[in-house]
């Protein structure tokens, strides 16, 4: 399915998790994981992650060649979804979108800058050269992650995202240059 996954890996505190692709049989796990997210988690995520028939599509729709959707699992359980989003042709074929999210137990541990890393070696893998990410601008320690994974901030548009309450936030462009076809990014 995808070379060198599933994969197991440590964070600095000694926490073993594991990584690997998501599948259709996931369905139930990743409802139960966006389910258990405080509002502050998902408040500015794209889709709306509580409900059920969004997972559904996302099952129904997973092309690996366009998007890449890696989950964390720790003692069977998911506590982290990140994925790699992709045009398979056009002008935006050298370029990968980055998605991440945490459990909150898990955040300030590392995980963010290793699934960086993660999406980082697979991207250049896939010929890419560019990596981007929208990151809401008062997520400090997102940025953080994205900042100690070499990714820079290009642009911030302001008042650029609302959430369900109707609170704007500006979001930061942030991105990483890849050498294509190796596993390190410059």
């Amino acid at each position: 399915m995808l070379d060198g996954f599933p994969k197991t890996v440590s964070l600095v505190d000694g926490a073993v998790l594991t990584l690997r692709a998501m599948t259709r049989d996931d369905e139930n796990d990743v409802s139960r994981f966006f389910g258990s997210l405080p509002s502050e988690t998902i408040r500015f995520l794209r889709s709306d992650v509580t409900n059920r028939k969004v997972i559904a599509g996302w099952m129904r729709e997973l092309n690996y060649e366009k998007t890449l959707p890696i989950i964390t699992e720790h003692g069977g359980r998911i506590v982290a979804g990140s994925s790699l989003h992709r045009q398979t042709f056009g002008w935006g074929r050298h370029l990968g979108e980055v998605r991440v999210v945490i459990d909150p137990s898990f955040q300030g541990r590392g995980l963010g800058k290793l699934l960086l890393e993660e999406i980082s070696r697979i991207g250049a893998g896939r010929g890419l050269r560019k990596l981007v990410a929208k990151v809401v601008s008062t997520q400090g320690a997102v940025l953080t992650a994205f900042d100690k994974s070499g990714f820079v901030r290009v642009a911030t548009l302001e008042k650029y995202v609302k959430d369900a309450g109707n609170h704007y936030a500006d979001i930061a462009i942030m991105v990483k240059n890849l050498v294509p076809g190796t596993s390190t990014s410059t």
